[in-house]
């Protein structure tokens, strides 16, 4: 783990509302958002962030999920805030994606730092995946 700071930027893509507990079971939404995204909005190419902010109640409430990339291939946007994140880094390996959530959850929950829950951000590009977390 490393922090940085970043810069906003904006993205283009789909968006669900959702919350984890629903993403466990059956009535999960995200695995049919990036169906729809892969099929409507990527172009094969681009570099694709998965964005989770809106938070109602850190992390057992509901949220919204943005997923995008920078090329301009959607009418929806979605502004990704600058600030200061905590960035975890995996290998290219998506189908793992939520142990390795489960890990940074694991993170946090030692209190070596605070989550801001503001905007949260998933990196697909190269060999890596990272994951970008807000925090205070």
């Amino acid at each position: 783990m490393k922090i940085s700071y970043l810069d906003g930027f904006k993205i283009y893509g789909l968006k669900a509302r959702t919350k984890n507990a629903d993403e466990l079971g059956r009535s999960g939404k995200i695995p049919a958002l990036w169906a729809k995204f892969m099929k409507e909005c990527y172009d094969g190419q681009s570099e694709i962030y998965g964005v989770y902010y809106d938070y109602e109640d850190g992390v057992s409430g509901l949220y919204d999920i943005f997923i995008g990339t920078k090329a301009p291939r959607s009418d929806e946007a979605l502004e990704i805030k600058s600030g200061k994140y905590a960035v975890f880094s995996f290998p290219n390996e998506p189908q793992n994606v939520a142990k390795f959530w489960s890990k940074i959850w694991s993170f946090f929950e030692a209190g070596e730092l605070k989550r801001a829950f503001g905007t949260d951000f998933e990196f697909y590009g190269g060999d890596e995946i990272k994951i970008f977390i807000s925090v205070l």
